[in-house]
């Protein structure tokens, strides 16, 4: 493929922070080892929310997520919603994997004022702790097949064990932690919608770019090669 990809980044983006660097680094890494051009955006959470939904439809191939912090996090309910609709790839990256839990449980009922379905973050340092992965999916294990199952994150996530089994209705759980709570998630009625409470651009290097980047990008391709054949025959 030689169209460009238009790649979207929500996040507020600040050099100071090594994990948008390393997020920007991650996807040039992949555009060298796939060969393919990729243009990033870097979309901050009220610049999303003031472009309509069929403009980010139109102008964006997919959409990463960065690590936090935001700016204006509550803003994350309507970008779900409007990314859920769409038939691109998204994949989410660290402190963004609480705000969906909490968005998707709010979205099932569930008081969140007064029940406490994920902890606040029991990483109470900024420093990146390291992250072994268990119970990988058929599809995880396949992207893990050559490097190790450890990961490294300065999220952590505890959700309690009763509204696991109901995320599980929903989302497919990839991957769990040492701790045995889902470390990745997948929901099962989308083509790829990805969220790692971990950072995968944190273990990414300029000639192994992390594999789930690489499957962020290649299902990206492969959708788009999918919806010029489709609109070729049509």
């Amino acid at each position: 493929m030689t169209k460009r990809l238009r790649i979207a980044i929500i996040g507020s983006y600040n050099f100071a922070y090594h994990s948008h660097n390393a997020t920007n680094r991650a996807l040039q890494a992949v555009e060298k080892v796939l060969e393919q051009p990729i243009d990033i955006f870097w979309l901050n959470e009220t610049e999303f929310c003031e472009i309509k939904p069929d403009s980010l439809y139109r102008n964006y191939d997919g959409f990463l997520i960065a690590p936090g912090p935001y700016h204006k996090p509550f803003y994350f309910n309507t970008i779900f919603k409007t990314l859920e609709s769409f038939d691109k790839p998204v994949l989410g990256t660290g402190e963004v994997f609480k705000l969906l839990i909490n968005y998707y449980f709010s979205k099932k009922g569930v008081d969140l004022t007064t029940e406490k379905v994920i902890s606040d973050n029991l990483n109470d340092s900024n420093q990146f702790a390291q992250v072994n992965l268990d119970k990988l999916s058929s599809e995880c294990k396949k992207l893990y097949i050559n490097r190790g199952e450890i990961e490294y994150s300065s999220s952590r996530y505890s959700i309690l064990p009763q509204y696991t089994d109901i995320l599980a209705e929903d989302f497919e759980i990839a991957a769990r932690n040492q701790f045995f709570d889902p470390e990745i998630i997948k929901l099962k009625a989308h083509p790829f919608f990805m969220f790692t409470m971990f950072c995968p651009q944190m273990n990414s290097t300029e000639d192994i770019p992390h594999p789930i980047i690489t499957y962020f990008i290649k299902t990206t391709i492969r959708i788009l090669d999918i919806k010029e054949t489709e609109s070729t025959n049509q």
